[in-house]
């Protein structure tokens, strides 16, 4: 069969790749994207995968006027405070002023209208170019977030078989690109779950397959023992999450209260800290660098937003041997409960609970449904209750959590997940 995969954020998701080569040992694999990411996508393509260039966007006064009223009127999922908090975030990537400031009057706006056009029915109103090649191919497989709302459009209406990954625990409840036509593969059923409810999917267009960066624990697993320990000292280990500019200094803030509260508590653990890899700027970091009981473990970063596999499973070697895993809200957090590391989320730290705030995001849905709510006793509250929970970390109800998590994901190889993927 011939595959085609529409991707986005190419450069960053080394998992994404892995899947792909997978495929192109049974299958002809077509990549589709964006003329702007053509670049960076034909840096990482995969030998022997074809490129072929999204050419669906039809500049004309109704696409104009349908894209603004469907900004100001689109139907947003039930998490709301989710949503929003992705507006912002990507209203305060804006380097202009006047446009930062005209992005955020926008999503004022769209808190107060009424929210009446669903996703189906913008697509349906979209004029497409019918500009792309799409001869040929058996299979479409899109990732959340959806590359170009017009090729999704095109193939829809011309009722090409379409799969649409939701890549992220987090991207049911924070991106409106769900349709009721397509079909949607997710981690696991409580993300069914979320699907179904905040975007309105019927349950029979969802099928659970599983997590494609989770075939690197899998591989994890099946060499761990060969893998050298990197750090010959005890230390907790500190995974940075936040790529918003304003948010960084109280994110790096919480992480100082943590190296302060190891010193006076725990005097025989180093901090280890990984900055947070989309982070453009590592001089955030600076002020953890100067603390003498913390080490930074930045050594993974490359020319771009890959991370080699190698470092990728190192990564799951620093939270296996670490004492503990401390995060404000990651994927790593839930990545740690696949080992037998507790995995903390702190939760102080902040001034206050609106908007863009270190409050918002360390409660959103996903940490909130997925980690908060099944072990509140891994929320830590304060530096007093920080304290605590450095005394006692071998106390078995730390790890609760990792055994509730494990019980919800299956974990699989690149190969068996790609199979699955392709499966009816």
């Amino acid at each position: 069969m011939k595959i085609g995969f529409v991707v986005s954020f190419f450069d960053f998701r080394n998992d994404v790749r892995r899947v792909m080569a997978e495929v192109a040992k049974q299958h002809e694999v077509i990549i589709f994207g964006r003329p702007e990411n053509r670049n960076e996508i034909l840096r990482h393509l995969p030998e022997g995968l074809e490129f072929r260039v999204i050419n669906e966007r039809k500049n004309s006064f109704w696409n104009n006027v349908w894209m603004k009223l469907f900004v100001l009127f689109k139907r947003i999922p039930k998490s709301r405070h989710n949503f929003f908090l992705m507006e912002l975030f990507k209203a305060s990537h804006a380097t202009d002023p006047a446009v930062r400031k005209k992005n955020y009057k926008i999503i004022q706006w769209v808190r107060r209208l009424p929210k009446f056009i669903s996703y189906d029915t913008y697509l349906k109103g979209l004029n497409y170019q019918k500009g792309t090649d799409l001869s040929e191919i058996d299979q479409f497989v899109c990732f959340t977030a959806i590359a170009d709302d017009f090729l999704l459009a095109r193939l829809l209406h011309e009722k090409y078989p379409v799969k649409v990954y939701v890549y992220s625990w987090d991207h049911a409840c924070k991106h409106i690109c769900f349709s009721e036509r397509a079909h949607y593969i997710c981690w696991n059923e409580r993300i069914k779950e979320d699907i179904v409810h905040l975007q309105h999917v019927p349950p029979a267009h969802v099928k659970v397959v599983g997590a494609s960066q989770f075939a690197y624990i899998h591989e994890y697993q099946q060499r761990q023992a060969q893998l050298p320990r990197t750090y010959p000292f005890r230390y907790i280990y500190f995974g940075c999450a936040i790529g918003i500019d304003d948010l960084v200094k109280e994110e790096v803030s919480v992480a100082i209260s943590v190296a302060q509260v190891l010193a006076k508590t725990r005097p025989e653990l180093t901090l280890v800290v990984r900055p947070y890899p989309v982070q453009g700027n590592w001089e955030v970091y600076q002020a953890l660098r100067n603390l003498p009981n913390v080490i930074m473990d930045d050594g993974f970063r490359t020319v771009d937003l890959s991370v080699k596999d190698g470092h990728i499973l190192e990564k799951f070697e620093k939270i296996a041997h670490a004492e503990a895993f401390f995060h404000l809200g990651t994927t790593m957090g839930l990545e740690a409960c696949f080992t037998d590391t507790p995995s903390f989320i702190l939760d102080y730290g902040y001034k206050n609970k609106d908007g863009l705030s270190l409050y918002s995001f360390i409660h959103q849905y996903q940490n909130d449904r997925h980690l908060i709510d099944l072990a509140p006793q891994n929320a830590v509250r304060s530096e007093r209750h920080l304290t605590e929970i450095l005394k006692e970390l071998n106390n078995p109800t730390y790890r609760l959590l990792n055994k509730q998590v494990q019980a919800q994901y299956q974990i699989k190889s690149f190969q068996q997940f790609s199979e699955d993927l392709l499966a009816p």
